[in-house]
């Protein structure tokens, strides 16, 4: 009997395995990263680990709020709801954390990764010198972003809203309107930082035009669908 009530604790300790969910957890060294997991109850007991390691721990009634090692003094641990928060983060802090909740092991795992800020980006022209003849004109946000993580970009006609794009574009030469400049936005998990706005190259001469950002998606009206490909 004894053997069997010590089997049912083990299995409710533990967890599917196939059911385990990663998430990334992307911080800057030298910043502050807080992992934030929903708890259905109310929390009795909570245990946070990183690479196995004990980070902070905490039991209802039993046992007082304890940070160890190398995380005190930057670690705080909200106990209404459980989130993690450790500042002054290292290239030391990256790898698997996991927590268990109510004396269960719970099927998240956060996967702690450094990376870099985006750089200041710039818009380059594509041929470098867009002639007014040409109907068309290709743009590059370029930097550097080795080790900066996952980069989305965005542009921006004029002053007109930001748009999720690639990080090259193609704008068009339509006889009709035309926006000033174009400005483009890169962007990762822990930053991002926007390019100098530059003149619009298909406004060579004061020439008359349109020009739109391709693609372009959810066309609607007349001239969005001049834009599109």
């Amino acid at each position: 009997m004894e053997k069997l009530v010590v089997l049912v604790l083990l299995t409710a300790l533990l967890y599917d395995v196939s059911s385990a969910q990663n998430k990334m957890a992307y911080f800057k060294i030298g910043g502050e990263l807080t992992l934030k997991p929903v708890f259905p109850d109310a929390i009795k007991n909570i245990l946070w680990k990183l690479n196995g390691d004990l980070v902070a721990e905490w039991v209802k009634d039993a046992v007082p709020l304890v940070v160890y090692d190398r995380f005190k003094n930057r670690t705080t641990l909200d106990l209404s709801t459980g989130h993690l928060t450790m500042k002054n983060m290292s290239q030391k802090d990256e790898g698997e954390f996991s927590y268990e909740f109510n004396d269960k092991i719970q099927a998240v795992r956060y996967t702690g990764k450094a990376i870099k800020e985006v750089p200041k980006p710039i818009v380059n022209t594509k041929p470098l010198a867009c002639e007014s003849h040409l109907d068309e004109c290709g743009l590059s946000c370029y930097g550097d972003t080795k080790e900066a993580g996952p980069v989305t970009y965005s542009w921006k006609e004029g002053d007109g809203e930001w748009q999720e794009q690639g990080s090259d574009i193609t704008i068009i030469k339509i006889d009709s309107f035309f926006f000033e400049t174009v400005s483009c936005m890169m962007k990762n998990p822990v930053s991002e930082k926007k390019s100098d706005p530059i003149n619009n190259p298909e406004n060579n001469f004061n020439m008359i035009s349109i020009a739109c950002l391709k693609p372009v998606s959810n066309c609607q009206s007349f001239w969005d669908n001049l834009c599109k490909e």
